[in-house]
């Protein structure tokens, strides 16, 4: 830390680590409101677990698959894919369209599996009937034009 400068017996003074906090005091203060919803969240603990129940008789497996050439490219290219997914739900409208769909996903799986597992014969009569339904309607709107979205950003990677 900046301003904490070690004394004649290389320990840090307690009067410098008490100053740092002081200059500091906004910056602790958030991490301590963040590590209280971390705390109330469950996260806490289940850290204890892990540091308890998991690390000790798996730290070198650990250290091995975590450090290993593979692993480390597979992290690079994850954290690459996770700003992306960050980006992505830091707008409003897209947090908003994955929210939906997996709040309802159960829903949408088991309406999705009801189909499939009982099939009907779809005339032309019969799917024209269907697409009046709003809701029917909607759904092959929104997935034609985030098709057509698609299409134009993946024909750009060439």
């Amino acid at each position: 830390m900046a301003g904490i400068e070690k004394n004649e017996s290389s320990n840090v003074d307690i009067a410098d680590i008490e100053n740092a906090i002081k200059e500091n005091a906004d910056v602790v203060m958030a991490f301590m409101k963040l590590l209280e919803k971390l705390k109330g969240a469950g996260i806490v603990d289940a850290l204890n677990s892990i540091n308890e129940n998991v690390i000790p008789d798996n730290l070198d497996f650990f250290a091995k698959a975590f450090t290993s050439k593979d692993s480390m490219e597979t992290f690079a290219r994850s954290g690459n894919t996770l700003f992306a997914l960050l980006f992505m739900l830091s707008n409003r409208k897209m947090a908003d369209v994955v929210k939906a769909i997996a709040f309802n996903s159960q829903g949408i799986a088991e309406s999705m599996e009801e189909g499939a597992s009982k099939p009907q014969t779809l005339s032309a009569l019969k799917l024209l009937a269907m697409l009046k339904d709003p809701e029917v309607s909607s759904g092959i709107n929104a997935v034609m034009n985030g098709l057509k979205v698609l299409g134009s950003v993946l024909q750009k990677l060439d």
